[in-house]
């Protein structure tokens, strides 16, 4: 049987607040670890209980709130991650094969994210395509520099697909600010700054996207009369 002590529930409750905990099948807490959770009115749940409909866990021990900012992260990261996957599936019905490849690249990363925020691991820094996120900053401030367009104000008469990658590159930023009340300023006082750059320069890359489907770089396909890409 594993003991759980006062110092392994301090540890996870810095990390995240919670109101109850659920006991792992054969455990048993040492006194200081049960004199920890009833000083602070937490419920104590074992295998025989049911989860509060109005709970969820944040890591497999730990039951918080569903409107815990870490849970509110992650919704809005699930979210985002099915408007990319509308936006890459209509790119590819325009013909655009080699934005929704790099579109399905940033999707891939979005995923890496959420694996290491519910695990708790750090994250790999962005790399695309060899452009480091300093790289993809300069890219995305000096456009007529690398692209020979200058910055993109958006506008109906920009087309369908420009609008969608906006779309795309408001609702990272709006990631961002979820992301800030879920890792900035919470008793846990937990640092994910790998997440926060990152998204930092996601939202930057969905502008480079833009820049180079103005200047012509995504260059549509054209269809043989058979409907076969070419």
């Amino acid at each position: 049987m594993r003991i759980i002590t006062e110092a392994e529930l301090r540890d996870q409750y810095k990390k995240a607040e919670f109101t109850s905990y659920r006991m792992p099948e054969g455990t048993r807490l040492t006194p200081s670890a049960q004199q920890f959770l009833s000083e602070r009115r937490i419920k104590i749940l074992t295998d025989t209980e049911g989860k509060p409909e109005h709970m969820t866990h944040i890591n497999g021990k730990t039951l918080v709130p569903k409107n815990h900012p870490r849970i509110r992260f992650r919704g809005k990261l699930d979210y985002l991650q099915a408007v990319l996957i509308g936006i890459i599936i209509d790119v590819e019905g325009h013909g655009y094969r080699e934005l929704a490849g790099d579109l399905g690249e940033v999707l891939e990363y979005f995923m890496q994210i959420m694996s290491a925020e519910v695990k708790e691991e750090p994250l790999e820094p962005l790399n695309f395509h060899g452009l480091s996120p300093t790289e993809i900053r300069e890219q995305s401030h000096h456009p007529h520099r690398f692209f020979g367009v200058s910055h993109i104000f958006p506008r109906p008469g920009n087309g369908k697909l420009m609008a969608q990658l906006n779309l795309l590159r408001t609702e990272v930023r709006a990631l961002e600010l979820v992301a800030m009340d879920a890792f900035y300023g919470q008793p846990e006082g937990q640092d994910r700054s790998d997440i926060m750059e990152s998204l930092n320069r996601l939202s930057s890359l969905v502008y480079v996207f833009m820049l180079q489907l103005a200047s012509g770089k995504y260059a549509e396909k054209t269809r043989l009369a058979s409907g076969v890409m070419k």
